[in-house]
């Protein structure tokens, strides 16, 4: 081993090459360009890189309230918009008639109200008024309550005080009307609001679902909005590397778009594993006006509390780039065919190898010098 990588380096396994065939297009077989190898390992040390992604904070799916058409739509995927911008309007001419329906409604208990008051204030400051003589003032009570008494035909005391529970009632009832129409009208005006979605915080469209001119019915999706603001590193972590790290710490990231690397707090740790990956996901917040956007390639730098373990190395020529990913071409044993599988890489070995975190294991046989023309299911 060369001097570069010896304080890497506590064992490692020699590279077993294989003959190779090139791929011939006529055949779909392949013939001597071809290098094939087989996997091996080494001691690393406590040093790993991790590849994730930038993800949002947080993101909502904006959703309608209201039935209507779609009158307007601000922006598209991508577009930023600051909190409480208008990002898409409904039709409101209905509601509006049904606002002005329920100010109406206001107004009549308003009026039935301030007239079962003044009933209910004269049946306490002229008890007689309501009497055997209509609306003669009580200056008869003084002779026709005594002569009810004496017939036995009624209770002027007991009149007056029911006359007086009934009109109290009634402005009871009045003032009960008037709080339902003014409820009815917050209802109205919510709706009314519901037709404008606005931006809950700062941030962008990530998905929209409509256009001008639909009709959208209540709980219709109608975007997906992300925050922008707050952005973290997605990282899944093999499930041997989380015993090493520590919440509220900070770690090296380097951010591929932006080509820097900052410092970011461990946010997260998933409390379980993925049992077809093995690995763990955690998140790093991010530290505020990094440029990068969501959906960018990140690594993130870890140091192992325990090292020794064979880790599988390969060399750059194999790695291919699909999709943004790093990824080879495995052999697979039993058919013989090409398979692309992406891989999780850390750190460099040398100038010319690149440790692999996950996706490979030491044995397999990967093609170490595949071309653009390559893909899975070719024959070797």
């Amino acid at each position: 081993m060369s001097s570069i990588i010896t304080p890497l380096v506590a064992f490692t396994l020699l590279v077993l090459s294989v003959p190779a065939q090139a791929f011939t297009p006529n055949t779909g077989n392949f013939e001597s360009v071809y290098d094939i190898q087989t996997i091996t390992g080494m001691s690393l040390d406590k040093r790993a890189l991790l590849g994730g992604a930038v993800v949002t904070s947080s993101q909502v799916n904006l959703s309608a309230q209201v039935a209507g058409d779609v009158l307007t739509v601000s922006g598209r995927e991508g577009d930023v918009f600051k909190k409480g911008s208008i990002l898409v309007t409904l039709e409101q001419d209905s509601i509006q008639a049904q606002r002005d329906s329920a100010y109406a409604e206001i107004a009549s208990a308003n009026e039935a109200l301030r007239n079962a008051g003044v009933q209910y204030s004269q049946s306490i400051v002229s008890p007689n008024s309501g009497g055997m003589f209509g609306s003669v003032p009580g200056m008869f009570s003084m002779f026709t309550d005594p002569m009810l008494k004496i017939s036995g035909q009624g209770n002027p005391d007991f009149d007056k005080f029911a006359n007086r529970t009934s009109r109290y009632t009634s402005y009871q009832q009045a003032k009960n009307k008037l709080t339902q129409a003014e409820n009815h009208l917050k209802q109205i005006e919510s709706r009314l609001k519901d037709a404008n979605i606005r931006a809950p915080f700062d941030g962008v469209i990530t998905a929209k679902s409509i256009n001008v001119g639909d009709i959208v019915q209540p709980g219709q999706l109608l975007l997906k909005f992300a925050n922008i603001k707050d952005l973290q590193v997605e990282v899944n972590t093999p499930s041997r590397l989380v015993r090493s790290l520590k919440l509220n710490a900070n770690y090296r990231i380097k951010l591929d778009i932006a080509n820097v690397v900052v410092k970011a707090k461990l946010a997260q740790i998933y409390p379980i594993a993925d049992n077809t990956r093995h690995s763990v996901k955690v998140k790093f917040d991010l530290p505020e006006n990094v440029p990068v956007l969501p959906g960018a390639y990140a690594e993130v730098e870890i140091f192992e509390t325990d090292s020794g373990i064979l880790t599988p190395i390969v060399p750059k020529s194999a790695i291919m780039w699909r999709s943004s990913l790093p990824s080879v071409f495995v052999i697979n044993p039993s058919t013989n065919k090409t398979e692309l599988r992406f891989i999780r890489l850390g750190e460099q070995v040398g100038h010319n190898k690149k440790s692999v975190l996950s996706g490979l294991k030491i044995g397999e046989k990967i093609v170490a010098n595949p071309n653009i023309l390559m893909v899975s299911g070719m024959n070797i």
